[in-house]
This record gives structure tokens, C-alpha cells and sequence, in this order.
């Protein structure tokens, strides 16, 4: 192949972490986004775009701004912090710049954008490290300061967040990560047929993954903006799709709430710059994000217009103040009130307004997408049934599409209560946390009966499949209740039961992280405690079919567990500086990708990889075989080709116990003597007929009625290692339904052939006295 696999290991590799190298890449640095720090009395901005290039010592600048007090003489102070260090903070005399036009500052709307180089006394690359131009998702602001030169009176004070053009957070990653997810579904979909198929179980398995790795963000936890960026890549697993806050979805869900008693805020733009001052990527408790007086919005609308471009032009004249400039009454910086309501705290809320949905509205977005998903599994469902039943009413029709119509019903069922399970994490985590907003009525009576759903709907199927198990036996789930294939289907029958302990371990972190959201340490601690006892019951119990299955789910388990412990070091009451908060989000990102990848590997296993392995391994061992297997192989055929000179036939070859037969049959060599030897009528005479006895495991009526042909067995008494029929003997000989795993009683298919695996015992055919 083209692609050897540790190369495209590799390359998912590469690509989960983020950053992309396919194109070209110019070091900068820009803003993205701007707030107030501190309440505006002099100067109002409605755009601050700032970027600075180091190859040419370039800024180029998009400013909107206005100063509407007159008679003003300012300082400019610039305060650079970078991941919680302040490498630059100078003073600037605004008087020298733009040939004293600053000075005082003037009342008018400044506007303008422009790409001026810098002198060369003026080099900023002295005071930025080559490393801030290519760490994705860089955390850094510069503050922007003016005060009176004169009072000393701080007039304005603006902050930009910075920004070189890299994330975590790439379409690329999303589309892979969803990639996968379609290609795990188009294999479980295709393999829903197949019996002891494990794609379907796997699907439920790598969709689990993805939630667990985008709610691993949804926690009061100082997330350094790397981990935050990188956990957005799986924000469709839990139902949220980036989108604009004006898109259709958002604008009904914000009407829905303002009709129905929602006074949260809905979402904006930008998130960045409503974010905690404490919190990545600001790092500085001591700033505000304030509103600027709406005198000042009023005064800044009856303003000139001065461009800025032509304040360096000599004998500028300033334009008459009857030209009136209007534009900041639309403005595009960010701002929320001093009480702080529009502050978005760590968890869900910066996680949601990021990719542009209000933190009121993540419920709605969720369910909204559940039922989207509920739609379209109906139709495919629908379809694939309308297809199976025009081509089974055909005349010439196989036989295997017979068995497919029959089955239909069974899938179908089985597939609504797996999509049931992939929704009912982000559907009752949310709802969960929109009890806590107390926002909307409506929002909150859907919550409510989506989680009484939920809970109905897995809640029967638990305590289903435990009391079918209990009374009849775990043996029959498969036959008796097949659509609840999704619980018990990838653990073995003894450990059925194996599967409350995943579903208890999902509500549980749900809870927490919803409930717990003020307290992130309550949270992330009875996280790691749930992980914890999930991992060692999969170590004691070992619950799954093979040893393989055994270390896939500990491992998954391990990721989990280890990453989880690992966000202790996101508490705020630690103050963990910036860097190693940065370096333990990398680790964490890492660690999950691995799982991913992995994941994906095992995805392509069980699509068809297992097959190419199977046949390749049994082509090598014949083509390793002995010469003597290979002449005794080529005496085999010469004897079939010419039994006359060789006086012998192949059943005298398999008599004697030939080597050829050894090999190929899978047992030693037999050494039988070449000549009949007759046996002893005494000694060669049939068994007698057998009368069972009464035993501690027969029913009471076993040792005193005598059982009839075909008679109805207690169900209790199905599975029964001790139960065999006293007609065993002659249900063989008489009935050709014996062979075949049927009663002549009651039909009954066979169950899995993998129940009489190397772990399960065997189990006797009601009626018949045959094992499967």
C-alpha cells in the first residue's frame, strides 16, 4: 500500500494536534477583540484592529474612535501580558506623534486604516519571542491606557486580545473527528445484519469518546485556551454546531425565550472579550469589563470626521464640526455591565459563546439536534424497510432476503434505542444545567419531559433485560430480547450486568458537572472518583468477550481517568501559573488524540481489516508448511488421481492416520494399524437406556412423572448445566430437527455460536440432549 499504517497513524496525528502545514503562514500579530477596562470618559472606541508584522517591522491599523472631551493633553502607557507576564509596558508621549496633532487631544471621530512602517528605533521584535508567532491559541492582551497629564486622572483604558492566526480549533480536525463517526456508523449500519458483529457496539463506544473529551471543558475550571480550543473540534458529538448568533436556529430559540420569561442575555459575536478577567487568555483579576455612558455615545454621534492617514500630511485643517459622523451607533466593541451578568464564567458558557450559542440556548440546540437525528434515523430506517419488502415480494428472490424482511423489525427497534443512548448524555446534562438558569418556562418544561423520556425509555430497558435475566436465564437475552442489544451485547454472559455500571457512571458526571458548575473542585473530584471505579471494575470483572475487548475498554477507561485527574491542575484555588497550565492542556490533548486514533484503528479493524489479517495469517501458515507436509500432500493427490496402481483409496489413506491428514485435518497423526481389526460383539453393544434420577437441579416432578416427547421444559430449567432428556437418544434418530439446535416441542433458534466460546459453558437444546 501506498500509505503504510504507522504512516497515517501519523498523519491523524499531526492533524488532531492541530496545527496545519499544507499552507503558507506569515508571522503576525493581531487583535481579536476589544473591550473596556475601565469606565470610558474621554475616549470611545468602536473598532480597534491592530496587527503587527515583524518581517518588514509593519503596523497596520483599523481604527474607530472619538474623544469628546476637549482640552485634553494624555499619556499613552501600552502594557503587554503574555500568558500572565508583562514583557513590555512603555510610555509614550502622545504630543510627538503624527506632528503634535494629538496634542491636546481633539474632539473629533477618528477613523482610519493604514500600513505604516516603523522606524527602526521603534522595534517591537526585541521585546516578542519568535515562539508567540507559532503557539496556537496564544494568550495575550495589550492595554491601551490614557491618562491626563496634568491630574493624573486615568481617562480611557482599552484592552486587545492578541492573537498569530493558530488554534486548536480547526474545520480541518472537526471534519475528520466527523469523519470517523460516519464511517464508524456506515460500518455498524451495514453489519447490523451480521450476527456477533461488534461494529454496532463500537459505534456507541467511539461516540461516547467524543462527548467525554468535549464535556472535559464544561467544568469551573481555569482551562487554558489550547485544551478549550482543542475540546471544541467534538462540540457536534454533544448536539452543538458552531453557527452565528443570527442564524435561523439561534434567532427562534432567542424569540422562543422572550416570549416565555428568558431574561439571560443572548449570544454575541465574539466571546473573548466577555470573558472572566481571572480566567485564560486575560490572566489579570484586577480588570473590569465595563459599558461606556450612553452621554458619551450621544456626544461621539455629533462629532467630525478625521482620518488619521492624513493627521501626518503638513497644513492639515481640520473639517468643520457641522459634519456630523454617526457610525459608533453601531458599535462592534465588546461590552457588558459593571454588576458582571454578562461576564461569562469557565464552563459551559464560555464553551457555548464561543461557537456562537448563548448559554441559555444550549439545551435547545441540543434537543433541536436531537430531533434532527430522530428524523433521520426514522427515514433510513423507513427506506431501508420500503426497499427489503418491494424486493421480497419478487418471485426469484434469495433466500437471505427472507431472513432480512424478518429481521427488519428487530433492527429497527435495536437502532432507535441506540440513538435513544447516543442522546441521552447531552440531553440530560443540559437539561440539567438549564434548571440551574431559572431562564424560561418553556426551555425548562422540554428539559424536563426530554429527561423523563430518556429515563423511561433506558430506565425499562435496564430493568428489562436485569429481571429477564434473573428469572429465566442471560443465556436467552438474545433470543427473548434482541432489540436491547446495545446494554448487554459486547460483555459476556455472565457479566451481562456490566452494563449499569457505564450508564450510572454517565448520569453521575452529568449531574455533577451540571449541579456543581460554581464549584469546579466538588466537580472534577467526584469525576475522578466515578473514572476511578470504573476502571477498577473493568480490571476485577473483565466483563468483555475477548482478551482484546479487555484492554480496548481498560484503556479508553485509563484515558479517561488520567486526563480527568489532570484537570485538578485548572483549579483556581491552586494558581497555576499560565505555562504549565498551558503544557498540561497539550498533555491532555494528546492523550486524547491517541484514543481517537486508536479508536479509528479499530473502526478499520472490524470494517474488514480483521478479515485481510485472518486470510493473510492463514495464507503465511500454509506457505510455512514442512516439505515432508508437501510431499505427503502431493502423494495425496496422486492417489485420488490413480487409486488402480497405488491398490489403495483415500479412506485407506485416512485410516492409517497419513501425515497429509494430520496436517490438514487439525489433529496428530493416528497410529492405527493398516488392517481392519475386528471388533468383539460382546464388547461393542449399545448403551442402555438411561432414567434420569432426581437431582438437586431437575424439578421436582423429574423423578416422578415420566416425561413425554416434545414436553415444555420450565424456563428456569432451559439453561440448566444438569438438565437432559431421557429421550435424548431417540430424538436423534427419530427427529431431523435434532441436529439442526430445534425441539420438536417448541421451535426455537439457536443463540450466538459464541456463547459455547472459550468462556461460556455449554448449553443443552431444550429436548434434545444436544450442546450448542
Amino acid at each position: 500500500m501506498f500509505f503504510s499504517t504507522a504512516r497515517l497513524r501519523l498523519l491523524l496525528a499531526s492533524s488532531f494536534l492541530l496545527l496545519p502545514t499544507c499552507a503558507a503562514h506569515t508571522n503576525t500579530i493581531f487583535t481579536s477583540s476589544v473591550s473596556y477596562c475601565s469606565p470610558p470618559e474621554t475616549l470611545l472606541v468602536q473598532k480597534f484592529d491592530i496587527a503587527y508584522t515583524p518581517a518588514n517591522n509593519s503596523v497596520t491599523f483599523n481604527v474607530s474612535a472619538a474623544s469628546v472631551e476637549q482640552n485634553v493633553n494624555v499619556s499613552a502607557n501600552i502594557l503587554l501580558n503574555v500568558y500572565g507576564r508583562r514583557p513590555v509596558n512603555l510610555t509614550i508621549d502622545i504630543c510627538s506623534l503624527f506632528n503634535g496633532a494629538l496634542c491636546p487631544l481633539p474632539v473629533y471621530n477618528f477613523v482610519g486604516a493604514e500600513s505604516l512602517p516603523l522606524p527602526p528605533s521603534l522595534s517591537i521584535t526585541q521585546y516578542i519571542p519568535g515562539i508567540a508567532y507559532i503557539i496556537p491559541d496564544l494568550e495575550a492582551f495589550a492595554q491601551l491606557t490614557l491618562t491626563d497629564v496634568q491630574t493624573g486622572e486615568l481617562k480611557a483604558c482599552i484592552q486587545a486580545t492578541l492573537s498569530n492566526g493558530w488554534s486548536t480549533h480547526q474545520p480541518g480536525v472537526a471534519w475528520a473527528t466527523g469523519g470517523i463517526g460516519l464511517l464508524a456508523l456506515a460500518s455498524a449500519m451495514w453489519q447490523s445484519l451480521v450476527p456477533e458483529s461488534l461494529a454496532p457496539l463500537r459505534l456507541l463506544d467511539l461516540i461516547s469518546l467524543y462527548q467525554i473529551i468535549a464535556s472535559s471543558s464544561f467544568l469551573n475550571l481555569n482551562y487554558p485556551v489550547i485544551f478549550r480550543a482543542f475540546t471544541l473540534n467534538f462540540s457536534w458529538a454533544m448536539g452543538l454546531f458552531a453557527q452565528s448568533p443570527v442564524s435561523s436556529m439561534q434567532r427562534s430559540i432567542n424569540h422562543m425565550r422572550n416570549i416565555t420569561g428568558g431574561t439571560l442575555p443572548n449570544g454575541s459575536g465574539s466571546s473573548i472579550a466577555l470573558i472572566n478577567r481571572k480566567l485564560s487568555p486575560y490572566n489579570s483579576p484586577v480588570s473590569e469589563v465595563v459599558v461606556p455612558p450612553q452621554r458619551l455615545v450621544s456626544a461621539a454621534r455629533l462629532l467630525p470626521k478625521v482620518n488619521l492617514a492624513d493627521l501626518a500630511t503638513p497644513g492639515f485643517i481640520p473639517p468643520s464640526t457641522a459634519a456630523n459622523y454617526t457610525a459608533l451607533a453601531a458599535r462592534d466593541v465588546q461590552t457588558v455591565t459593571t454588576g458582571g451578568t454578562n461576564v461569562l464564567q469557565a464552563g459551559i458558557p464560555i464553551y457555548v459563546n464561543t461557537i456562537g450559542i448563548a448559554t441559555a440556548n444550549a439545551f435547545m440546540t441540543a434537543f433541536l439536534t436531537a430531533l434532527i437525528l430522530l428524523a433521520c434515523t426514522l427515514a433510513t430506517i423507513g427506506i431501508f424497510y420500503a426497499v427489503v419488502y418491494v424486493l421480497a415480494r419478487r418471485k426469484s428472490r434469495p433466500e437471505w432476503l427472507s431472513d432480512v424482511r424478518r429481521r427488519t423489525p428487530v433492527v429497527a427497534q435495536t437502532w432507535g434505542f441506540r440513538m435513544a443512548l447516543i442522546c441521552s448524555y447531552p440531553l440530560v446534562l443540559f437539561a440539567f444545567y438549564q434548571w440551574t438558569l431559572h431562564d424560561s418556562w418553556l426551555a425548562i418544561f422540554i428539559s424536563a419531559i426530554t429527561f423523563v423520556a430518556l429515563l423511561g425509555i433506558i430506565g425499562y430497558a435496564v430493568l428489562r433485560v436485569l429481571l429477564f435475566a434473573r428469572k429465566s436465564s442471560p443465556y436467552n437475552l438474545y433470543i427473548d430480547l434482541p432489540c436491547f442489544e446495545p446494554l448487554y451485547g459486547k460483555y459476556r454472559v455472565e457479566r451481562y450486568f456490566f452494563f449499569v455500571l457505564p450508564i450510572a457512571a454517565i448520569f453521575l458526571r452529568a449531574l455533577f458537572t451540571a449541579f456543581a458548575h460554581a464549584d469546579g473542585t466538588v466537580a472534577i473530584i467526584a469525576i475522578v472518583v466515578i473514572e476511578g471505579c470504573l476502571v477498577l471494575s473493568l480490571l476485577v470483572l473483565r466483563p468483555a468477550r475477548t482478551r482484546r475487548a479487555d484492554v480496548l475498554s481498560v484503556f479508553i477507561a485509563l484515558v479517561r481517568l488520567f486526563c480527568a485527574a489532570l484537570c485538578i491542575g485548572f483549579l483556581e484555588q491552586l494558581q497555576t501559573a499560565a505555562i504549565p497550565r498551558v503544557v498540561i492542556g497539550i498533555i491532555i490533548a494528546v492523550i486524547y488524540s491517541i484514543a481517537v486514533v486508536f479508536m479509528f484503528l479499530n473502526t478499520l479493524w472490524n470494517l474488514g481489516l480483521k478479515r485481510v489479517y485472518l486470510r493473510r495469517a492463514f495464507t503465511s501458515l500454509q506457505s510455512s508448511q514442512s516439505p515432508s507436509s508437501s510431499d505427503s500432500m502431493l502423494e495425496k493427490n496422486d492417489i485420488e488421481r490413480d487409486p488402480v496402481d497405488k491398490k489403495v483409496t483415500m479412506s485407506a489413506v485416512r485410516a492409517v492416520g497419513s501425515p497429509a491428514d494430520s496436517v490438514y485435518n487439525g489433529r496428530p497423526g493416528n497410529p492405527t494399524p493398516t488392517h481392519n481389526v475386528r471388533l468383539d460383539p460382546h464388547v461393542n453393544q449399545p448403551y442402555p437406556t438411561f432414567t434420569p434420577t432426581a437431582t438437586f437441579a431437575e424439578p421436582p416432578s423429574a423423578s416422578n412423572t415420566e416425561t413425554s416427547y416434545g414436553s415444555q421444559i420450565p424456563s428456569r430449567w432451559r439453561a440448566s448445566y444438569l438438565w437432559r432428556d431421557s429421550r435424548s437418544s431417540e430424538s436423534e434418530h427419530s427427529s431431523p430437527a435434532a441436529g439442526m439446535g430445534y425441539s420438536a416441542g417448541r421451535t426455537q433458534p439457536s443463540s450466538p455460536s459464541y456463547y459455547n466460546s472459550g468462556r461460556q459453558p455449554a448449553i443443552e437444546e431444550e429436548g434434545t440432549g444436544y450442546a450448542r
